[in-house]
């Protein structure tokens, strides 16, 4: 458990998908990850948390004036395709996506784009998270819902989709944190209240042992995800996505060898 913690804590950070080295360190450590979603959840919760904490200028500055829930009501109003797909098709993913095949060929995929992207298109501009429009931050929503695919990467697909509209690469990165706050939050909250009012003993008590028997779980998640975004910020005057497409495609080409 320690391991995956750490595991979520750092990659979830890093535009090299958290679920693909969950779920491929889940089967080398023989725990099936895939079909626990209520553990998925509770790592989400540490590195979201770290995520609130880390931009809590940026999200609580100016907190009660209305330019500010104007930008909050935005980033739901994004958020809403992938809450959508999530739920519906939540066990066709578990199921059948979470495969080596599926994470490796995402992984190779998005590696690829990343060198292209880095290398090839003219930068954007510096971008304020509060002044992106509305139109632009629900296409990029629509990009963060092909990170329910393993292998893709929240981060890195959003970061793809802002550059794609003009954004700098790192505002692009540093706002696919931001963005994906609400369905991060609430996939995790969703997932442990199902997995509650499952349970064949839903009192008050032992969901209340269940959530302090998982707090060392959050706080290790929580504390390196923090870590992760220190040494993210340091990313702005680097190549460092041709860095992460070339690690990606590494990892993908590795996985699919020993998939044949």
């Amino acid at each position: 458990m320690i391991i995956l913690s750490v595991i979520q804590g750092i990659t979830e950070l890093l535009p090299i998908s958290s679920t693909g080295h969950l779920i491929l360190t889940g089967k080398l450590l023989n725990f099936d990850i895939s079909g626990n979603l209520f553990f998925l959840s509770v790592l989400h919760l540490g590195t979201t948390l770290a995520i609130i904490v880390f931009y809590r200028k940026v999200l609580f500055k100016n907190f009660f004036t209305k330019e500010k829930w104007l930008f909050f009501l935005k980033i739901l109003v994004a958020s809403i395709p992938t809450a959508i797909i999530g739920f519906l098709f939540q066990d066709y993913i578990s199921s059948v996506l979470h495969g080596n095949i599926v994470i490796a060929i995402s992984l190779i995929a998005v590696g690829i784009l990343f060198i292209v992207f880095e290398n090839f298109k003219k930068n954007g501009e510096v971008t304020d998270p509060e002044s992106i429009p509305l139109w632009k931050m629900i296409v990029i929503g629509l990009g963060q819902t092909l990170a329910l695919i393993p292998g893709t990467s929240r981060s890195g697909i959003t970061t793809l989709t802002g550059m794609m509209l003009g954004l700098e690469k790192y505002s692009a990165f540093q706002f696919s944190f931001i963005i994906g706050i609400p369905a991060l939050l609430g996939s995790g909250l969703y997932e442990i209240v199902k997995t509650y009012l499952e349970t064949t003993d839903p009192s008050l008590l032992t969901a209340s042992l269940s959530v302090v028997k998982m707090l060392p779980t959050i706080l290790l998640t929580f504390v390196v995800g923090y870590i992760s975004l220190l040494l993210v910020s340091k990313f702005k005057k680097k190549k460092w996505l041709t860095v992460f497409g070339v690690y990606r495609i590494i990892v993908g080409i590795i996985i699919l060898l020993f998939a044949i």
